[in-house]
């Protein structure tokens, strides 16, 4: 992902409050005041990378470190976001399989080479598989979306 992660990460925690107003960011309660100041946590001595990991509360927290994941109530589970900043270029000789909000910015883009100076290296960790599990599969799609694309159905 190139330099939009980290506004794009925002509107996702934003979506995913909205979803569960009761949202737990890296073990501590999501609050109005929080929300509104929130951007990715602080780079660590690698340069940047971290990890920002969602519960649906305290029971889920104190369930998640003795256990690890389970099903809550309502079918809702802890899961995460892996991330690390590459200060270092990318190229894609052959760009495929592309998708945008239009099918005119996926055929300006399908097929032609590309070249980043940085970018980010992104994983969204789901408790179940998204192809079969409704709640990781919303989770996905709510990540896409918030690049401004439309998830895949």
């Amino acid at each position: 992902m190139d330099s939009s992660f980290p506004t794009a990460m925002g509107r996702f925690v934003r979506c995913r409050h909205r979803r569960r107003p009761g949202l737990f960011l890296h073990g501590e309660p999501l609050t109005a005041d929080s929300l509104a100041d929130w951007s990715l946590p602080a780079a660590d001595e690698d340069g940047y990378s971290g990890i920002v990991t969602f519960s649906t509360g305290q029971e889920m927290e104190d369930f998640w470190e003795e256990n690890g994941y389970v099903l809550d109530a309502l079918g809702e589970r802890p899961f995460s976001v892996f991330y690390r900043l590459h200060a270092q270029a990318l190229r894609a000789r052959t760009v495929a399989g592309v998708e945008s909000v239009s099918a005119e910015g996926a055929l300006a883009v399908e097929g032609t080479g590309l070249l980043l100076s940085e970018y980010f290296a992104v994983s969204v960790l789901t408790p179940e598989d998204p192809a079969s599990d409704p709640f990781s599969a919303r989770v996905l799609s709510d990540f896409v979306e918030a690049f401004g694309l439309l998830a895949r159905s």
